[in-house]
């Protein structure tokens, strides 16, 4: 037997173009994974699944070249009469030809499977049936020659059954390839020349379709899906502004006295310098009096707003690694002091800065006016005697709580009701906590 053109080279192409594949998927989740955008889990998932997916299909090509080299071998018998093409792709048409056998008794259009379960799948089939078409009109229009084309699929798995095969076409595995093509019995009989005709049309326009399985030119699609999602990334971290420049996005309040602002690589936890305010979120302290207050004031005033930080030399850090600063509205405003001002804050000097008198004497009058925490009403409620030994209820959920339990002091103040037994709140409509 004659063999005019190797094959493999589309299976090894396809199967480096799976791996290609695979690679950029993997390394575009693992970015993803990386850079940590909100939401980007999901995304991280799918690139990952789609890595797995390319690989799978990289190894099944791997098979397939295996398979075809096999296939190679049970056709050599065959004499000197018969010519073999592998690897053959005809214009116009996506997809190779794994063999096509061209012999005094027909042409034959050969596709290799590694399946082991029987040959129910018609998938499989219908491919094989229209590479026999394919090839017959081929040959009817370049080579002016109307010949039957047989479909054959081959199994090359040893375990595989093989269940179904009509004049349309035929399955067949290894062990009786051999014999089948060569004792099939057809009325399109060629003689040498004819078949010679045949191999060079086939030959002149089989050439590997490049642009198909260049792995170089499909990199290109993840590479801009990538560098789309990089650049929307970097847009949304700037649109957050620069804490060391000119001006910063507040993204998020945590308490009355701590923000986050900038975005991405950008986001930085900010402590106001110089002011304390009442704690909402410390983890081993109660809810305080005015902290729901203070936080909320500072979220209306802050947050989505630009700022312009200012530093103490050197960048200085709390203990927590939040970075200390003075918040600066847009209109010029000093927020830091506007907190003591409306008596949200108390002044807090853990060493020297520069406004530390000025910010005393914000404090002291705020205390002669009595407002925020220097208020009456303040005093009043954080006195111990009168009020730590009472119950305290939720006037929103209907709670009642012991001094000692878990939530006694995380009731926001507006919501508090105080009663001095629980037969009282009992009788005004709330039930204990449960712990």
């Amino acid at each position: 037997m004659h063999i005019v053109r190797s094959g493999g080279k589309y299976a090894r192409e396809q199967q480096r173009l799976y791996e290609v594949k695979a690679a950029a998927s993997a390394l575009v989740g693992t970015i993803l994974f990386i850079l940590h955008i909100s939401h980007s889990w999901i995304l991280v998932l799918i690139f990952f699944g789609f890595g797995l997916h390319y690989f799978h299909r990289s190894r099944n090509w791997h098979k397939g070249i295996l398979g075809e080299k096999m296939v190679v071998e049970a056709l050599t018998p065959l004499d000197n009469s018969y010519v073999l093409i592998n690897d053959v792709i005809l214009r116009k048409r996506k997809g190779n030809i794994d063999h096509i056998i061209v012999g005094p008794n027909g042409v034959f259009a050969i596709e290799a499977k590694s399946y082991k379960w029987h040959y129910l799948n018609r998938f499989p089939i219908r491919q094989t049936i229209r590479n026999a078409v394919s090839l017959r009109y081929f040959l009817k229009e370049h080579v002016q020659l109307d010949v039957f084309v047989h479909a054959l699929l081959v199994s090359t798995s040893p375990n595989a059954t093989i269940s179904q095969s009509s004049s349309t076409f035929h399955v067949r595995n290894l062990r009786n390839l051999h014999d089948f093509i060569k004792d099939h019995r057809t009325q399109s009989v060629l003689d040498y020349n004819t078949i010679k005709r045949v191999v060079y049309g086939i030959r002149r326009v089989s050439k590997l379709n490049e642009s198909e399985v260049n792995p170089y030119k499909w990199l290109l699609k993840p590479a801009v899906a990538l560098g789309a999602i990089l650049l929307v990334y970097t847009f949304w971290t700037l649109s957050g502004g620069n804490p060391y420049g000119r001006w910063t996005l507040v993204t998020r309040v945590v308490d009355g006295d701590t923000v986050h602002v900038g975005r991405g690589w950008r986001n930085t936890t900010v402590r106001f310098l110089g002011v304390d305010t009442p704690e909402t979120v410390h983890p081993d302290k109660p809810v305080e009096f005015l902290g729901p207050e203070a936080s909320e004031f500072t979220k209306k005033t802050l947050k989505g707003e630009k700022v312009h930080l200012e530093f103490k030399p050197l960048n200085q850090v709390d203990n927590y690694g939040r970075l200390l600063a003075y918040v600066y509205l847009s209109d010029g405003t000093l927020f830091n002091a506007e907190l003591i001002k409306r008596g949200y804050a108390r002044v807090i000097a853990p060493f020297n800065f520069r406004y530390y008198d000025e910010f005393q004497n914000y404090e002291r009058e705020a205390r002669a006016a009595g407002v925020g925490i220097w208020s009456t009403k303040a005093k009043t409620l954080q006195v111990p005697s009168g009020v730590s030994g009472k119950i305290i209820g939720n006037k929103r959920s209907k709670i009642y709580y012991l001094p000692g339990q878990a939530s006694y002091h995380r009731i926001e103040e507006k919501n508090r009701v105080y009663f001095n037994s629980a037969e009282e709140a009992v009788k005004a409509g709330y039930r204990k906590a449960k712990k």
